[in-house]
């Protein structure tokens, strides 16, 4: 009986291993031809657009680099234009593009396939939910009515520090958060510093936070998305 459990937890594992892996699209604002590493792996297909397949999910070193003509004077027919870290989610396509400012931008997360239910006894790919710090039952995620009510209050405040101050105290009251949801707090904040205050004291509350590199769209310095990411990394 246990060997046969096995054995289905096994095929189960096999089954649904491909649909947790990724594929990520790197592109060039202007669609310019790019040299793209990613970890050890360089990515040599043609075209425009470079296509990475079959990620597993994770955090991976990303570099880019600009292909030029060798000339006379310049012997170097590359020059590297990003060197830092892209998140990959699991089971999606990632749509990133270099900006002109040599940031990576996440243009679209496109899932790969719907979960379906699986044998609760395996179930290696339940939903990631994580519990968040100080989690009670009678604690819910607001529903669109409440979470409408709490932006116009923060929007009808003119203090930056008004603002944050209630967005505080509703995310301690519910104590859950969507990744969604954060995004429109923090945009409604005049000043980088704010928002990245808020984005780190949201994200112990947050029930998705595997979606959270989603708020880097959301900041304009880079010191500010790393900032927020070293958080990440040592929170979890």
């Amino acid at each position: 009986m246990i060997s046969t459990l096995v054995i289905a937890c096994i095929l189960s594992l096999n089954a649904n291993a491909d649909h947790r892996l990724s594929d990520l699209h790197i592109r060039k604002f202007d669609n310019a031809p790019v040299l793209v590493q990613l970890d050890n792996q360089f990515v040599n297909n043609p075209g425009p657009v470079k296509k990475i397949n079959n990620l597993e999910a994770g955090r991976y070193r990303l570099k880019i680099w600009t292909i030029q003509q060798p000339s006379h004077y310049n012997h170097n027919y590359k020059r590297l234009l990003y060197n830092g870290f892209i998140d990959v989610p699991a089971g999606s396509e990632v749509r990133a593009m270099l900006t002109q400012n040599n940031t990576i931008r996440i243009n679209q997360v496109i899932p790969n396939f719907v979960p379906v239910p699986v044998d609760p006894i395996c179930n290696p790919y339940a939903p990631f939910n994580p519990t968040p710090i100080g989690y009670q039952s009678q604690h819910h995620l607001m529903s669109p009515a409440e979470f409408n009510a709490l932006l116009n209050t923060i929007d009808n405040q003119n203090f930056e520090s008004t603002k944050m101050v209630i967005a505080k105290q509703a995310i301690k009251d519910h104590e859950m958060m969507t990744t969604g949801q954060v995004v429109e707090l923090i945009n409604l904040l005049s000043f980088e510093s704010s928002k990245l205050e808020l984005a780190k004291f949201a994200y112990q509350y947050t029930v998705d936070r595997h979606k959270y590199f989603q708020l880097f769209n959301h900041f304009s310095f880079d010191s500010s998305v790393r900032a927020l990411s070293d958080f990440m990394d040592r929170f979890s």
